[in-house]
């Protein structure tokens, strides 16, 4: 099935409202504002973003686009 742009546009906010959840989470002591951010937890996300934006380019056809490669 096609990703429609109905679809897409759904999967983009959905991102963006994980991507603020994490934000919001990150932000709730104020104490903690100006300590490095935990290296595990940006894995976390970063892991969890990257995985939804795969998912997206697949359900897309990026490969197509890019000749089948990668």
């Amino acid at each position: 099935m096609k990703l429609t742009t109905s679809q897409f546009s759904m999967q983009c906010a959905f991102i963006a409202k994980n991507a603020a959840a994490w934000a919001g989470d990150a932000l709730t002591l104020p104490e903690r504002l100006n300590e490095e951010a935990d290296v595990a937890a940006v894995a976390r996300f970063t892991d969890e973003m990257r995985e939804r934006l795969d998912r997206l380019d697949k359900w897309a056809g990026r490969q197509a686009l890019k000749g089948g490669g990668e």
